[in-house]
């Protein structure tokens, strides 16, 4: 008894079909490997926009307790925002984050970085001198800034993190 193929499969071998068969079959694996680079490289995308969002939280800690030393030191906060900054440069070294750092979430470091002292949402950083408190000037939601983020922090407004 002869096995019998199946007709998809005597469509795809036969001569007639075969002008039409293989560039189908090339679409669709083309089609397939762009399906899974993009998702490849959204997944790295979503990786740096972790990463970036943890260092600032990160910053953040780390700056409020470098003014919680200088006020056990001085019995005071510093006057200002690059103040404190200063203190973490000459603790940490010229090539510490704190040279230069992150003002907003789409931006690259840089050594400008604007100091408010009020929540107006300018990018750069809130600094209450007498309480040291230290937050993020951004008052929308991450995914705001940006857009094709889509982590646990997406929700979260960067003001209101704990330093």
């Amino acid at each position: 008894m002869e096995l019998k193929r199946p007709y998809i499969i005597k469509w795809l071998t036969s001569k007639e079909s075969a002008r039409y068969a293989h560039p189908v079959i090339a679409v669709l694996l083309l089609s397939l490997l762009i399906l899974i680079g993009s998702s490849e490289l959204s997944h790295r995308r979503q990786r740096r926009f972790e990463a970036r969002l943890m260092t600032i939280k990160v910053s953040l800690s780390y700056l409020h307790n470098a003014s919680e030393v200088f006020f056990n030191e001085n019995g005071r906060y510093p006057d200002s925002f690059n103040e404190l900054r200063r203190i973490c440069v000459d603790r940490l070294g010229k090539d510490s984050y704190y040279a230069k750092m992150y003002i907003d979430l789409t931006s690259d470091r840089t050594s400008e970085v604007p100091e408010y002292r009020e929540l107006n949402d300018k990018g750069g950083y809130y600094y209450n001198p007498n309480t040291g408190q230290v937050r993020l000037n951004l008052t929308r939601r991450v995914k705001e800034y940006l857009p094709g983020y889509r982590g646990w922090l997406s929700d979260q407004i960067p003001s209101t993190w704990e330093d």
